[in-house]
């Protein structure tokens, strides 16, 4: 049987095909950007850096950490979603957005030169990756700790859960905004549209599960959607854990909030 981990990677797999098209490779008839001196690049390295940086960059920030962090409010309870599901998709996602950062940093010092004035797009992507490398790591190891030792929440996990959401939504604007400087040509305007597409789609099932889990815990007074195992019983059905699904078939809620 497929694992989850397995089946997010095929589909991060397919995204970054997806993306691999979003820009046009063929330079203009009078290319801006010089060869530099000592790496001698030439204007289709250029375009191969930049388009680089713009697919890794849209994998990460669109697909690979919405889906970690889809994958805490899912009903998985008996499987160790933190460890087996959202840390390896969140370090899958850190390691490809240091490269893409490295290749960004290049572009814009040394072909685009847009540190002089710095663009909002270098401004935001550089707070928004530091902060992703300082902090989100960190946190997720006090708040590990932290859950081991107590087995509830702490500071930690409020400031990982709430900075993880910020850097999202940030990365996503930042997204908008590099292909602003580059513009709608040579971006073609359907990988533009499905670029956003995808993020809408898992940016919408992102925020639902997030709603929900918070309407379920301090509105209705029940367990987040992760206290329950998802089985099936003439339908799709939630289940507790502790219900015996062959000679029960009736799904029980807990009212008391759970604490995990």
């Amino acid at each position: 049987m497929i694992s989850p981990v397995c089946r997010l990677m095929a589909l991060a797999i397919f995204t970054a095909l997806a993306f691999a098209k979003t820009l046009e490779n063929e330079p203009p008839t009078n290319p801006p950007i010089e060869k530099r001196a000592y790496f001698e690049d030439s204007y289709k390295i250029f375009l191969r850096k930049r388009n680089a940086h713009a697919c890794m960059m849209s994998i990460v920030f669109i697909v690979l950490f919405p889906l970690g962090a889809i994958a805490q409010h899912l009903p998985l309870k008996g499987m160790r979603v933190t460890s087996r599901v959202h840390a390896p998709i969140q370090l899958l996602g850190l390691a490809m957005m240091i490269g893409a950062m490295g290749l960004g940093i290049d572009i814009a010092k040394n072909d685009l030169n847009y540190f002089t004035p710095v663009k909002a797009h270098v401004a935001i992507g550089l707070l928004v990756t530091c902060t992703v490398i300082v902090v989100q790591p960190a946190m997720g190891i006090l708040q590990h700790r932290q859950f081991k030792r107590t087995g509830g929440r702490s500071v930690f996990a409020y400031v990982h859960r709430w900075t993880g959401r910020v850097v999202i939504c940030l990365g996503w604007i930042n997204s908008g905004l590099g292909f602003q400087l580059v513009g709608i040509p040579p971006v073609k305007t359907h990988s533009l549209v499905r670029n956003f597409v995808i993020m809408g789609v898992l940016g919408g099932a992102w925020f639902l599960l997030v709603g929900t889990d918070g309407l379920r815990e301090h509105v209705w007074h029940k367990n987040r959607l992760s206290s329950y195992c998802l089985g099936w019983s003439r339908g799709f059905r939630l289940y507790d854990g502790a219900v015996n699904r062959d000679t029960d078939d009736r799904p029980k809620e807990q009212n008391n909030v759970g604490t995990s």
